[in-house]
């Protein structure tokens, strides 16, 4: 009988005891969700590769395309710097070099043929560079006419490619001033291989291939 009572009060003491450790592991649980955020313990781990980028949007109201207009007709490039668009500047400079360029080499060419005109016209060939005095008249007008007219392309052009960078700073002003950019818009340039069509025989050439990806 002694036995059976103390088998009992043991088993009694057992079950009371587990019984507390478990209570004691639920009170730590509450305690760790009560201090922390929930969803931060109990969500499971993600790497930074695989988390959900949040989209950043930054419109700039004091930028001002009025200002990247005037500084673009003022000087070629300064809309590009305003807009910080640097990468820009190489293009905007190497076309214009390429214009100065062109302009030199037809204003050069046009006063020579011009000064050979003028003197075959009054009979001082005497005076022509030994080069040019064997080229007929009609041949150094027709040179006269060509360097004449590439040299007055190239200022239109020039006027034009002016216009082209002061449209371009005001149009990239105006996305930042009224547009919205986000970091979701993706731009890769790749090459690539080309399928290349013909009649009688098919083939491929080297290309570059574009893709822009948006969310």
């Amino acid at each position: 009988m002694y036995k059976s009572a103390l088998l009992l009060l043991l088993m009694f003491f057992c079950a009371a005891s587990v019984q507390a450790q478990k209570k004691s592991v639920k009170k730590q649980r509450d305690t760790v969700n009560t201090r922390g955020d929930t969803a931060a313990v109990l969500a499971p781990f993600k790497p930074k590769a695989e988390q959900r980028k949040e989209k950043v949007y930054h419109p700039d109201s004091t930028h001002s395309p009025h200002k990247a207009v005037l500084k673009s007709l003022a000087f070629p490039g300064l809309g590009q710097i305003y807009n910080h668009q640097y990468w820009k500047l190489p293009i905007v400079y190497g076309g214009f070099a390429g214009l100065g360029y062109s302009y030199y080499v037809a204003q050069t060419n046009y006063k020579i043929f011009l000064h050979v005109a003028q003197l075959q016209e009054t009979g001082q060939n005497k005076l022509i560079d030994k080069d040019y005095q064997n080229v007929s008249s009609a041949t150094i007008i027709s040179y006269k006419d060509f360097y004449h007219r590439n040299r007055d392309l190239t200022i239109i052009g020039t006027v034009a490619f002016w216009g082209i960078q002061t449209i371009d700073a005001y149009i990239a002003a105006k996305f930042q001033h009224s547009y919205t950019m986000d970091n979701d818009l993706g731009f890769k340039i790749r090459p690539t291989m080309l399928s290349s069509p013909s009649y009688a025989y098919g083939g491929v050439v080297p290309g570059l291939k574009v893709t822009v990806r948006m969310k």
